[in-house]
């Protein structure tokens, strides 16, 4: 399994260098790296190939070649490890008084990574499991609006408490929920090959498609249309013969 840093931590690193708060900084690295092993850990047991972890300023994410099998088991893995990590944390605090003040900022961190992840906001934890159990528009709609919300919520909270911490975590919420939580559609050209028309989402759904010509309207494809041309025709066809094909089979 592979670890690696994205240079922009560097960048943060410096600038909580600047504002005095590059303590804090590291460790919520340490505990978003030991959330994001735990995943990764989960996913080898249950026979996931090619994993690797890359760490960011706001947070971490687990990447692999293949699908994960027991994928709610991963999904859990994550905010139990930091609520296991958290508890063990306070024993050793209650039997050693004397390291609470040490361990004050780790036992926080330990927590609030575990709240935020147990959200039902995408692409957190808790967003993602609620995806996977029930697969069903309404749970879709409402993750991805629990997504702005949270983004909205920590833009309050950074500019309330003047913590960048907030101010990276609902800048990467909301990005997200540009980028992938509303339906966008795939620009493709008719001369472009018909297995195009097959784009997906991070979930494996059909995303829609707007067919542009020179000189033609854009025509609009829906998953469901995107499943019957991708059946009826071969693969070698262009987008736009498939297209004029079925125009003339419907005239028929």
């Amino acid at each position: 399994m592979k670890v690696r840093i994205h240079p922009l931590c560097f960048v943060a690193l410096f600038a909580y260098t600047l504002l005095g708060g590059v303590r804090e900084y590291l460790v919520a690295l340490l505990v978003v790296l030991v959330h994001e092993l735990s995943h990764a850990a989960v996913a080898r047991f249950a026979g996931a190939g090619s994993l690797s972890v890359t760490l960011t300023p706001y947070g971490a994410m687990m990447s692999t070649a293949g699908e994960i099998p027991h994928f709610g088991a991963v999904l859990v893995a994550g905010p139990v490890s930091n609520l296991l990590v958290a508890s063990l944390t306070l024993s050793a605090c209650w039997l050693l008084p004397e390291l609470y003040g040490l361990c004050k900022g780790f036992l926080k961190a330990n927590l609030m990574i575990a709240t935020v992840n147990a959200l039902p906001a995408y692409p957190l934890d808790g967003g993602r499991l609620c995806r996977f159990l029930f697969p069903v528009r309404g749970v879709r709609v409402s993750t991805a609006l629990c997504t702005l919300v949270t983004a909205l919520c920590a833009f309050a909270l950074s500019y309330a408490l003047a913590n960048l911490s907030f101010l990276l975590f609902g800048g990467f919420m909301l990005s997200y929920f540009f980028a992938f939580c509303l339906p966008r559609a795939v620009r493709v050209d008719p001369s472009a090959p018909l297995y195009r028309l097959a784009q997906t989402d991070e979930e494996g759904r059909l995303r829609p498609v707007v067919v542009r010509g020179k000189g033609r309207n854009p025509r609009r494809l829906s998953p469901r249309e995107i499943t019957a041309l991708c059946l009826s025709y071969p693969q070698s066809a262009t987008i736009g013969e498939a297209l004029c094909a079925e125009a003339a089979r419907q005239r028929i």
